[in-house]
C-alpha cells in the first residue's frame, strides 16, 4: 500500500501534463459554445422555426453605429454609404442576407438617421448562430468600420460575447486572488509554512485534471459550457478542497499525538475517522451539481462541470494528502509545535451554550432575523446584459448612443410572426394586418408598430376609407356640375323648339291670307326648316351624349359601392337604378328626335316644291298645313320630354348631392378604429408595395412580420411583460376571424428574456427538488435518521432566503440596480445547498461519533461544537473567500453570486449552524434518530 501512495502522484503528474498540453482550450470553447440558447419549444424560438420553414431570413443581426460630435458632413455620409454599399456577400465566411441603411429610402432615413444628424444606424442581417459572433469580431470591424468616422459594433449576440470576454478576464483575476486568499487563511489557521501547501497542491492538481477532462467532454460530447463553468470549478474546488484538507489535517494532528508520531498509523486512523465525512460531503456536493443536469437550460447545465471536478478532487485528496502526511508527518505544522494541540472553538462554544440552554430566546432571535428578511424579499430579477459589463465595451456604448439619439427601444424591437395558408399579399388579408397593427399600437409602452400596411410606423392615409370617401365626394361634385351644364342645354333646346313652333304657325297664317307672298314665304320656311333640322340633329346627338354620361356616372357609382360600407352601398344601388331608367328614356328621346329631324327634312323638300309651282299651291298648302300640324305636335312633345328629362336630372342631382354630403361626412369624421381600410389593386401592384412585401413577408409570402418598437428599455422586466400583452392582443385581434388559430410567435430580445425567465423558474424548482431529495437521501444514510436531515435542509433553505434577501437589498436598494441578475438565485441556491451542507455534515458526523461515549445530549453537542467549530469557521471563511474573489471580476452576475454565497456561508457558519442545529438537537432529544436509535456503544 505504501508503494502505491508514492506511485499514484507520479501517475497523476503524467496525466495532468498530458491534459494540460493536449486538451482543447477552455477559453476558446466558452467563446465558441458558451452562449445561452433557448430550447426550440419556447415562443422566441418558434418564431425562428416558422421563418426557416417558409424560406425566411434567420440568423443574427449586427448593429452598426456611426457617430460624430457634430452633424455628419457630406464627405462622412458619402464614406459611410460607400462602406455599407461595399459590404460583400459574406463576412468571415458567413452569408450576409441584408444590409439595412438610411440610404435605402426616405423612409429608412427617417428612423436610421438621428434628428441632430450626428448618428447613423445600420443593420446587417447574417446567416450565423449566436455563438459564431466570436469567430468574426475582427472581420466585422474590418468590413464595417468607415474611415474617419467613429464606428461602434453591437447587437445582442455581440453584447453577450463581450460578457464572455469580461468573464474570462475576471476569471484570471479570480484565480490569482483565490490562491493568495487561501494561502493567507491557511497560514493563519495552521501557523505553518508546510500545511498550507498541501491544500494548494491537492486542489491545483485536481483543477488541472478537471479542466482538461471537462474540455474534452465539451469538445467531443457537446458537454454544456458557459462563462460560469470554469470560474465555478475554480471557486468550488479551491473552497471545498481546502475545507476537506483542513478537516483531514486537523484530525491528523490529533491522531499523531494518539499514535505517538507514527505517521502511517495516524494517516490510516485519520482517513478512517473523517474519510466517510469527506466522502459524504463530497457526495452531497456531487449530487447538487449533478442535479443541474436535469435542468432544461444549457446555461444552468454548464455548472455540471463542477460535479466532474468534485470527483477528481476526491481522488486527488486520496492521492496527495496521504503522501504529504507520510513524507512530512509532524513537520506539516512546523515551526509551531503548539499547532499539534487541538484548540476548542470559543466562538462556537459560546453560541452553543446559548442555544442549548436558552432555546426559546434562540428561536426568537432567529425569527427576528429571518422573518423580516423573507418579508422584504421581492424576488426582483434583472435580464439586462448591459449591466453585466461596463460601458468601456463598444457594444454597450453603442446601446447608450442609440438610447440617447433614437430611443431605448429602437435597438431591439419585438417581432410578431404570423403564418398563413394563403399568401398575405392580397386585398383579402391586408385589412387583418392593419387591424392587428392598430391593436398593437394601443399597448402601453409601445412607441410604434411597423408592418406591411404601416411600413414607416404611421397609418397610410391613402388607404383609409374616409380619405377614399373624400375622393369619391370630389368626383360626385364634378358630376353634379356636369349635370347642371346638361340641364342648361336642355332648357335652351326646349325654348328653341317652342319658339320654332310659334314661328311655323305664323308662316301658315300668312300663307293662307294671300298667295302673293307664297313663294317668298315658302323659301323662308325652307331656310328655317333647314336650320331647325340641324338643331334637331344636334339635340339627338346631345341626348346620346347625355345617355353616355349617365351610364358613366352609373358605372362610377357601382365601383364606389363596392368599397363603401353596406348601408351606404344600398343607397347607391337605388340611385343607380334611377340612372338606368333615365338612360333608357334618353335613348328613346334620341330616337324620337332623329325621326323629327327626318320629318323636318321632308318638310323642307315640300316647301321647296311649293315655291317651285303655283299650280300646286292649294295642294301644297294642305300638305304643308298637315305637316306643320305634325311638327307642332312633335315640337310640343319634344319640349315636354326635355322638361321631364330636366326634372329627372334635377332629382338625380339631388340624390348625388345627398351622397356627396354623406361621403363628406365620412371624410370629415375623426380617425377611429372602425373607419375602414382598403387598398386599391393599382396600389397593391405597385413597385413600392413589392418592396414592402419583401421587407415584411417571407419569399413565399406565407409569413408576415410586424415590428413592435418599445418606449421601454428592451432589457427591462416591463418590456418582458409587454411581450405577454402582445401575444394576448394578437390572439384577441384574430379571434373570430379566418385567422383564428393561425401560428403566432413573438421574437426579439425581450421575448428571449421572457423565455429565459420561464426556463429559469421551471428549472429552479425542478432542479432544487431533485437536489434536495438527493441530499436528503445521503443525510439519511449517513446519519441513520429521518429527523436530522429535515432540519438540516430547513436550516440551509432559511439561510438561502437570508442571503438572497441581503444580496437583493445591497444591489437593488443601495446600488440602484433594477434587480439581481436572473441566473443568480439559481446558482446561489445550488452553491449554498451543495456546499453549506458540508458544514452540517462536519458537525453532525462529529456529534454522531461523540454521542457513542456520552449519555447527555446537551453536553455532547457542546463538546462536538467546540471540537469542530474551528474547522467549520476556517472552512467557511475560506470557501466564502473563494467566492468573494469573484467580486473584482467586473461581471455583475459573478459579483452577485459571490455576494450571495459569501453571505450565506458566513451566516450559516456563524448563526444558523451554531444556533439553529443545536436547538433542534436538544428539542428533539432521543427522537433525533427516529425511526432508529442512538448509535451503538452509547452509555445508558
Amino acid at each position: 500500500m505504501k508503494k502505491l501512495i508514492y506511485i499514484l502522484p507520479l501517475m497523476w503528474i503524467a496525466a495532468a501534463v498530458f491534459l494540460f498540453l493536449q486538451a482543447p482550450n477552455m477559453d476558446e470553447l466558452v467563446r465558441e459554445r458558451g452562449q445561452a440558447s433557448i430550447p426550440e419549444e419556447y415562443p422566441s424560438q418558434t418564431a425562428d422555426q416558422i421563418m426557416k420553414e417558409n424560406e425566411g431570413t434567420t440568423g443574427e443581426t449586427v448593429l452598426v453605429v456611426y457617430r460624430s460630435e457634430t452633424s455628419l458632413t457630406e464627405g462622412e455620409l458619402e464614406r459611410i454609404e460607400e462602406t455599407l454599399t461595399e459590404v460583400g456577400p459574406d463576412i468571415g465566411g458567413f452569408q450576409v442576407h441584408e444590409v439595412v441603411t438610411p440610404f435605402d429610402s426616405e423612409e429608412s432615413e427617417d428612423f436610421l438617421l438621428s434628428e441632430d444628424g450626428t448618428t447613423i444606424l445600420a443593420f446587417v442581417q447574417m446567416d450565423m448562430d449566436f455563438s459564431d459572433v466570436a469567430a468574426i469580431r475582427d472581420d466585422l470591424a474590418a468590413e464595417l468600420e468607415s474611415p474617419g468616422v467613429d464606428t461602434l459594433i453591437s447587437g445582442s449576440s455581440v453584447i453577450e460575447d463581450d460578457v464572455i470576454i469580461s468573464s474570462e478576464e475576471g476569471l484570471a483575476t479570480t484565480e490569482v486572488i483565490t490562491v493568495i486568499f487561501v494561502l493567507i487563511i491557511l497560514l493563519l489557521v495552521f501557523r505553518s509554512l508546510a500545511a498550507p501547501l498541501v491544500p494548494l497542491v491537492t486542489v491545483g492538481a485536481s483543477y488541472v485534471v478537471s479542466v482538461g477532462i471537462v474540455s474534452y467532454l465539451i469538445d467531443s460530447f457537446n458537454f454544456p459550457v458557459s462563462n460560469f463553468t470554469q470560474i465555478f470549478i475554480v471557486a468550488v474546488l479551491f473552497g471545498i478542497g481546502t475545507d476537506y484538507c483542513i478537516l483531514l489535517l486537523n484530525r491528523f494532528k490529533a491522531e499523531l499525538i494518539e499514535e505517538k508520531g507514527n505517521r502511517f498509523s495516524a494517516m490510516k486512523r485519520t482517513f478512517k475517522a473523517v474519510g466517510p465525512t469527506v466522502f459524504s460531503s463530497a457526495l452531497t456536493g456531487f449530487i447538487g451539481f449533478f442535479a443541474i443536469g436535469f435542468a432544461g437550460f444549457d446555461l444552468y447545465r454548464s455548472a455540471m462541470g463542477v460535479s466532474i471536478g468534485i470527483i477528481v478532487l476526491v481522488a486527488a485528496i486520496w492521492v496527495w494528502v496521504p503522501l504529504a502526511m507520510l513524507l512530512l508527518g509532524e513537520k506539516l505544522y512546523w515551526p509551531s509545535r503548539a499547532g499539534l494541540k487541538p484548540k476548542p472553538s470559543r466562538t462556537w462554544g459560546a453560541l452553543g451554550r446559548f442555544a442549548v440552554f436558552r432555546p426559546g430566546w434562540t428561536l426568537v432571535l432567529l425569527g427576528l432575523l429571518i422573518i423580516p428578511a423573507i418579508l422584504s424579499f421581492d424576488n426582483a430579477t434583472s435580464f439586462n446584459s448591459l449591466d453585466e459589463i461596463g460601458s468601456e465595451f463598444d457594444s454597450v456604448e453603442a446601446f447608450q448612443v442609440v438610447e440617447e439619439k433614437f430611443g431605448e427601444g429602437d435597438m431591439f424591437p419585438a417581432t410578431v410572426t404570423l403564418a398563413n395558408d394563403e399568401p398575405w399579399d392580397t386585398q383579402t388579408w391586408l385589412p387583418y394586418i392593419e387591424a392587428l397593427t392598430r391593436e398593437l399600437e394601443k399597448i402601453d409602452g409601445v412607441k410604434e408598430v411597423r408592418s406591411a400596411t404601416q411600413p414607416n410606423g404611421e397609418i397610410v392615409d391613402a388607404f383609409r376609407i374616409p380619405v377614399i370617401a373624400e375622393e369619391i365626394a370630389d368626383g360626385l361634385n364634378e358630376t353634379n356640375n356636369g349635370i347642371e351644364d346638361i340641364q342648361e342645354g336642355l332648357e335652351q333646346l326646349a325654348g328653341e323648339l317652342r319658339e320654332s313652333e310659334e314661328g311655323s304657325t305664323e308662316g301658315l297664317e300668312e300663307l293662307q291670307t294671300g298667295s302673293e307672298g307664297l313663294a317668298e314665304g315658302a323659301r323662308d320656311l325652307e331656310s328655317g326648316l333647314n336650320e331647325m333640322e340641324g338643331a334637331t340633329r344636334s339635340s339627338a346627338d346631345g341626348a346620346r351624349e347625355l345617355g353616355d354620361g349617365v351610364q358613366n356616372i352609373q358605372n362610377g357609382l357601382a365601383d364606389a359601392a363596392n368599397a363603401l360600407p353596406p348601408e351606404i352601398a344600398a343607397e347607391l344601388e337605388t340611385l343607380i337604378g334611377g340612372l338606368l331608367e333615365i338612360e333608357e328614356n334618353l335613348s328613346q328621346l334620341s330616337s324620337g328626335v332623329a325621326e323629327l329631324a327626318s320629318a323636318q327634312n321632308e318638310l323642307s323638300t315640300g316647301a321647296g316644291e311649293l315655291a317651285g309651282g303655283a299650280d300646286e299651291i292649294a295642294t301644297g298648302q294642305r300638305e304643308v298645313a298637315e305637316a306643320f300640324s305634325d311638327v307642332e305636335d312633335g315640337f310640343r312633345e319634344i319640349a315636354d320630354a326635355l322638361e321631364e328629362i330636366n326634372d329627372g336630372l334635377g332629382e338625380i342631382q339631388e340624390g348625388l348631392r345627398e351622397m356627396e354630403d354623406v361621403l363628406s361626412e365620412i371624410a370629415s369624421q375623426p380617425q377611429n378604429p372602425l373607419e375602414g381600410f382598403f387598398v386599391p389593386e393599382e396600389a397593391l401592384a405597385s413597385d413600392d408595395f413589392n418592396n414592402v412585401w419583401d421587407n415584411y413577408t417571407t419569399p413565399n409570402r406565407l409569413v408576415t412580420t410586424i415590428d413592435v418598437v418599445f418606449e421601454l428599455n428592451p432589457y427591462s422586466n416591463e418590456a418582458m411583460d409587454t411581450i405577454d400583452v402582445i401575444e394576448e392582443r394578437t390572439r384577441m385581434a384574430l379571434k373570430g376571424t379566418q385567422l383564428e388559430g393561425t401560428p403566432v410567435a413573438v421574437a426579439g430580445l425581450s421575448s428571449v428574456n421572457r423565455d429565459l425567465q420561464t426556463i429559469s423558474n421551471d428549472d429552479f424548482f425542478r432542479t432544487a427538488t431533485i437536489m434536495l431529495i438527493g441530499i436528503f437521501i445521503v443525510l439519511v444514510v449517513l446519519l441513520k435518521s429521518l429527523i436530522m436531515p429535515v432540519y438540516i435542509l430547513i436550516s440551509l433553505i432559511l439561510t438561502y432566503f437570508l442571503s438572497v434577501s441581503f444580496t437583493e437589498f445591497f444591489f437593488v436598494t443601495i446600488l440602484g440596480y433594477s434587480g439581481i441578475t436572473w441566473a443568480v438565485p439559481f446558482f446561489g441556491f445550488i452553491m449554498l445547498m451543495a456546499l453549506g451542507v458540508d458544514y452540517s455534515i462536519f458537525l453532525t458526523a462529529r456529534f454522531q461519533e461523540d454521542i457513542k461515549n456520552n449519555v447527555d445530549i446537551k453536553e455532547t453537542i457542546l463538546y462536538s461544537m467546540e471540537q469542530i467549530g474551528t474547522v467549520v469557521l476556517s472552512a467557511a471563511v475560506i470557501l466564502a473567500g473563494t467566492f468573494g474573489a469573484m467580486m473584482p471580476s467586473g461581471v455583475l452576475s459573478l459579483m452577485q453570486i459571490g455576494t450571495l454565497v459569501l453571505t450565506g456561508l458566513l451566516l450559516y457558519a456563524v448563526i444558523m449552524l451554531p444556533l439553529f442545529i443545536p436547538v433542534m438537537i436538544v428539542l428533539f432529544g432521543e427522537k433525533n434518530w427516529w425511526p432508529g436509535k442512538r448509535p451503538a456503544g452509547t452509555k445508558e
